[in-house]
């Protein structure tokens, strides 16, 4: 047990002694940049192209629950998104998730262009929501 605690204690004292000995010329190109945030384009100040792609995310939203509630209907089990038909183009930069199984479903469109990740989705319940994520991915995309 002690020995562990020496070797940590050495470890550490290395370590600072390393950082001290840096030369200062290479401390002083050290920089810490501030990150502003990110220019969101579904905010109050979305331009009118944005706000179109935002309605037409909706309608597209509202065209496969249509869908996913009609083939219920038909075939007693919902469907995934290749087998739906009729629907709307997603609008540029959208990219639509549908996961389906016997008895639910639920779906995305993600904004791709948006660098805060606006989404619309919604589920077998039919209610469309749409909001941009709360924080950034910590996940590799």
């Amino acid at each position: 047990m002690v020995k562990n605690g020496s070797i940590c204690l050495a470890l550490l004292v290395i370590a600072s002694v390393t950082w001290s000995a840096r030369p200062q010329a290479q401390m002083g190109r050290m920089r810490f940049q501030a990150t502003s945030a990110p220019s969101c384009r579904h905010t109050d100040n979305a331009t009118q192209a944005d706000r179109d792609r935002a309605v037409q995310a909706v309608a597209l939203a509202k065209a496969i629950n249509a869908a996913e509630s009609e083939i219920m209907k038909r075939v007693g089990q919902y469907a995934p998104f290749s087998s739906l038909s009729a629907l709307p183009a997603a609008p540029d930069g959208f990219k639509v998730y549908l996961y389906a199984n016997r008895t639910g479903y639920l779906f995305s469109l993600k904004d791709t262009l948006d660098p805060c990740r606006f989404a619309v989705f919604s589920d077998v319940a039919g209610l469309i929501y749409q909001q941009s994520a709360l924080t950034a991915p910590v996940v590799a995309q």
